[in-house]
């Protein structure tokens, strides 16, 4: 047996209905339980075992796990290296309201048809909504993210088939909703307050402004504080109070944003030291 210390999290997010739980485990194994909650999970490192409907299956490296509400299953380590994974748990009332965002066809809920599968394409979607649920941020990104997610897997492997809305030109509000990320950029605005604004469903018109803009409105709204923020830098005032004031949560927050973007710090940006700015 192991010597190594078993390492686990589980905590609530900002995002009602979601929790997220992070392991990295060499002793420990999971009895007969069920969750109330889809599972989609991703193996990160080592290898794990699970008896899921009386069949044990191997749990990889690079696999994703999908666990639908009542499912019976163990887990276990299964390899030398230990197992390490990530949880993201999405409760039953959220996977309910969100399908209408999905534009999800019938009254059927869905329910994933295989426990394990490989889905290279979905990992960079699944990190990034991890990260942004673990960290401060907009709830515009946190609730695009996680529609994404959804869309993706549901596409892959949903029992039920399904298959997301075609995009066509919504030009008109497309525009609105870009008008009102410019006069609200500062805000915590909302996917539905979007969504509402317009009489559009959620996804579709993520799907809509990213055709139509280059990218997600919760990234446009992001590169709209920059340029605010950017502004501001050129008439002075505090670091701190020029973060707070333009929507980020705080002074690292701006920093790491903006350095991204242009290149440089807003400090460097504000005292003139860099001789190239980046774009903007």
């Amino acid at each position: 047996m192991s010597t190594q210390t078993d390492s686990a999290r589980l905590w609530k997010t900002d995002l009602p209905g979601v929790e997220l739980f992070e392991a990295q485990l060499h002793q420990h194994r999971f009895g007969k339980h069920f969750h109330e909650a889809y599972t989609i999970g991703f193996n990160e490192s080592g290898q794990g075992c699970c008896l899921h409907h009386g069949e044990n299956r191997i749990l990889g490296s690079g696999s994703f796990n999908l666990i639908n509400p009542g499912d019976i299953h163990t887990g276990q380590v299964a390899s030398t290296e230990g197992w390490g994974f990530r949880n993201i748990y999405v409760e039953f009332s959220q996977i309910e309201q969100l399908l209408t965002q999905l534009d999800w066809p019938g009254h059927d809920i869905p329910y994933f048809k295989a426990p394990i599968v490989k889905a290279p394409s979905v990992q960079p979607i699944f990190y990034e909504l991890f990260h942004c649920l673990k960290t401060p941020s907009s709830q515009l990104k946190q609730q695009s993210l996680l529609l994404e997610l959804l869309s993706k897997l549901f596409q892959l492997n949903a029992e039920n088939s399904f298959i997301v809305r075609p995009v066509r030109p919504e030009s008109t509000a497309v525009a609105h909703v870009r008008t009102y990320l410019e006069a609200h950029y500062a805000d915590n605005v909302s996917l539905d307050e979007l969504s509402q604004l317009v009489n559009l469903s959620s996804y579709y018109l993520i799907r809509c402004f990213r055709q139509q803009v280059g990218c997600a409105p919760h990234q446009y709204q992001r590169h709209w504080r920059l340029i605010q923020a950017k502004r501001a830098l050129r008439n002075g005032g505090s670091l701190t109070e020029i973060a707070t004031n333009h929507g980020f949560y705080d002074q690292s927050h701006l920093n790491r944003a903006f350095k991204k973007t242009y290149g440089v710090t807003p400090g460097q940006y504000k005292k003139g030291n860099s001789v190239q700015y980046g774009w903007g």
